[in-house]
């Protein structure tokens, strides 16, 4: 089983647990929502984030830790404009900071979970995400941030999610999704579930 099929295998399980991430989305907004132009980017070593997007001004970051059969993290970022998108989506008031916080922490729940139950079904393992952390952080400061983030013990691997989440036909949000996974993840899959 050569490693390029593991790293498809991987990228198309996240694939889908973005689709599941976008029906959760539909139930959410009882309406339909669709996904577009999504580019996976898997990096073999954890040191390297030039494919994070450039972004500007303030951002949040919402971080979740996988725990049980391996070890990983995720980081949903959104910047300012993404976010109002979404507030607007939702019907949320704008002057309501903490109800629009809220909001952040639901999407990131369903786009975690969905990520994570993927990955638990397709591998047979018994993973799950912890509770989400917010934060705020000057887009300069967010490479030095994930730099932090990953340096640990644990070699990892890195995979730079792009995906275009479609509420309607104006309304849309793009967030950067990045993957912190411990390479052991590759180990993991199941040969049957690997083809050649």
């Amino acid at each position: 089983m050569d490693k390029q099929s593991r790293e498809n295998f991987l990228i198309h399980v996240m694939n889908n647990g973005f689709d599941r991430a976008a029906a959760s989305f539909s139930q959410l907004t009882k309406r339909p929502v669709k996904i577009v132009n999504t580019q996976s980017i898997l990096v073999r070593h954890d040191n390297d984030f030039s494919y994070i997007a450039a972004e500007k001004g303030e951002l949040y970051v919402l971080v979740t830790q996988v725990i049980g059969g391996f070890s990983g993290k995720s980081f949903l970022i959104f910047n300012l404009d993404e976010s109002e998108e979404i507030f607007r989506t939702l019907n949320s008031s704008h002057s309501n900071q903490l109800l629009n916080e809220a909001f952040l922490l639901e999407i990131d729940n369903i786009m975690s979970a969905s990520v994570i139950a993927e990955l638990a079904d397709s591998l047979g393992l018994e993973i799950y995400g912890d509770v989400p952390h917010l934060m705020k952080i000057h887009s300069r400061d967010l490479q030095t941030f994930m730099a932090k983030e990953v340096h640990r013990e644990d070699p990892s691997s890195m995979i730079f999610c792009n995906t275009t989440f479609h509420f309607a036909v104006k309304e849309k949000f793009h967030p950067q999704f990045i993957w912190k996974l411990s390479s052991k993840v590759f180990d993991l899959i199941p040969r049957e579930n690997i083809s050649a």
